[in-house]
């Protein structure tokens, strides 16, 4: 471990101690007058990725069947006792306690996947979303109980009454109003609802969450996983932006056109805070937790065509993919087993160094993984083959030498789709279509939330991101 500066690959995070450090297999030497890692690996010496790359997209890894099971359990847990609640779990003894109420960012989350997995001519469509909207408009309306705390920023709400949650929890978390905003804009866009209800409702509602955007956009809030606080979140920023610049454009055809100068004018605010997170390495999610599994969500959920930063192509998607990927394969045992039996694909957590419930995989930010990496294959169709150096580390990430021609290179990233969804499949697969919230680092074992609805939202996305490649290269 006596190496220089200029020869150390970073291993570790700006909070990894001595004993973190080490215990992770890595190096440590802190530096006085000099730039660089204290906790790192020789370069040259860095691990590899433990990706297992399947290369075909024959057969789907769940059939239609099963993700109409999944699909059923998801819906069980939308519109919970007809009150347009979503519920997170109907799980009321999990690691981090009760799980029935409805999170505003899960909501929020859940009824912009129901609207991609379900067809607006489906007759529950309508139902659904506006029992949905009223619950929106009805939360808005709380009295705030907290002090300081705006009730558009609550993180959740007593199921079925709707009343703000007065016990202690991790508040504001300001990343709610955006959520909710795009998934309410998406629907008054379907072409469903009436013009009437349009006006009244929608850009009633919507109008508030994106409001408190424009002026809280920059503020502290917590993070995606109501553990840490910050004011510059990379899954805030880039979700913002995507309600913002969805907002200006709804504005503009509500006929307002000051309020919609005023978003397109917050849209760059927030864009311009964007580029600091990439660190030249990799896209991180806040300073003090870099390596987190948010940054694929909110590759997903923040990607706008307009200008299409973080394209699924990118260089900066694909680094990331590469370094997350092998940040996870040494953080847990199942991964290693995994891979050493030929099962396809990697498990992705929330962050290296987890620890809430002893700090496993989890199944919606492993879903997110394979979702970012189809989104990339009909991409690829669409806008030609990604950069010389994005294909480089994705092939890094994936254990895979890339074809030259486009079509190749699209399928191969759908295969490492496959891949992902397979080996979550590998672990999942025998519980009857049912989706909780992790699986055990050690036995592979689905634990803590049963029947998430994040977790049914990602997965279904997943597949639906599948069905689209597949569509595209017919």
């Amino acid at each position: 471990c006596s190496i220089s500066a200029s020869d150390r690959a970073d291993c570790g995070e700006l909070a990894s101690t001595q004993d973190t450090c080490e215990a992770a297999g890595c190096c440590w030497s802190p530096l006085e007058n000099e730039d660089g890692p204290w906790c790192f690996y020789s370069k040259g010496n860095e691990p590899g990725s433990c990706f297992v790359f399947q290369n075909s997209t024959d057969t789907a890894p769940f059939t239609s069947d099963e993700v109409d099971t999944m699909k059923g359990y998801f819906m069980d847990n939308i519109n919970v006792e007809q009150v347009g609640a979503v519920v997170a779990a109907p799980d009321h003894d999990t690691p981090g306690g009760n799980y029935y109420y409805h999170w505003m960012r899960d909501g929020a989350l859940t009824m912009r996947a129901f609207q991609v997995v379900t067809p607006a001519s489906d007759p529950s469509y309508q139902t659904t979303m506006e029992s949905y909207a009223a619950w929106v408009l009805g939360r808005q309306a709380e009295t705030p109980v907290h002090d300081g705390v705006d009730v558009r920023v609550e993180p959740k709400f007593e199921i079925p009454d709707g009343t703000v949650f007065d016990g202690a929890w991790c508040r504001p978390q300001n990343d709610g109003p955006g959520l909710r905003a795009i998934s309410l804009i998406t629907y008054a866009n379907s072409g469903v609802p009436t013009k009437d209800y349009v006006t009244s409702s929608l850009w009633k509602a919507i109008k508030a969450d994106l409001d408190w955007v424009v002026g809280g956009w920059d503020s502290n809030t917590c993070d995606l996983w109501e553990e840490v606080q910050s004011s510059d979140f990379f899954w805030n920023r880039v979700t913002m932006k995507k309600a913002m610049i969805m907002g200006a454009e709804f504005a503009a055809a509500m006929g307002d056109d000051e309020t919609s100068a005023t978003y397109s004018t917050t849209a760059a605010s927030i864009d311009s805070k964007l580029d600091s997170h990439w660190t030249g390495s990799f896209v991180a999610e806040e300073t003090n937790r870099q390596k987190d599994g948010a940054v694929f969500v909110g590759f997903n959920n923040g990607f706008d065509s307009s200008d299409a930063k973080y394209a699924p192509t990118s260089v900066e998607v694909a680094s990331t993919v590469n370094v997350f990927n092998t940040a996870f394969c040494s953080e847990y045992s199942i991964n290693t087993a995994d891979t050493a039996a030929s099962v396809p694909g990697v498990l992705i957590g929330r962050y290296p160094g987890d620890t809430y419930a002893n700090g496993n995989p989890w199944v919606l930010t492993t879903a997110a993984l394979a979702q970012l990496l189809y989104r990339a294959a009909s991409y690829t169709l669409e806008n030609g083959a990604p950069e010389a150096d994005a294909l480089a580390e994705f092939a890094k990430g994936l254990n895979v030498e890339f074809p030259s021609d486009v079509a190749g290179i699209a399928q191969t990233l759908a295969a490492a789709g496959d891949s992902v969804m397979l080996r979550l499949k590998e672990h999942v697969g025998e519980d009857g279509g049912h989706l909780d919230e992790q699986i055990d680092r050690n036995t592979g074992a689905q634990m803590s939330a049963k029947d998430l609805t994040w977790s049914y939202a990602e997965v279904l996305l997943a597949m639906n991101a599948r069905d689209a490649y597949i569509a595209n290269s017919a």
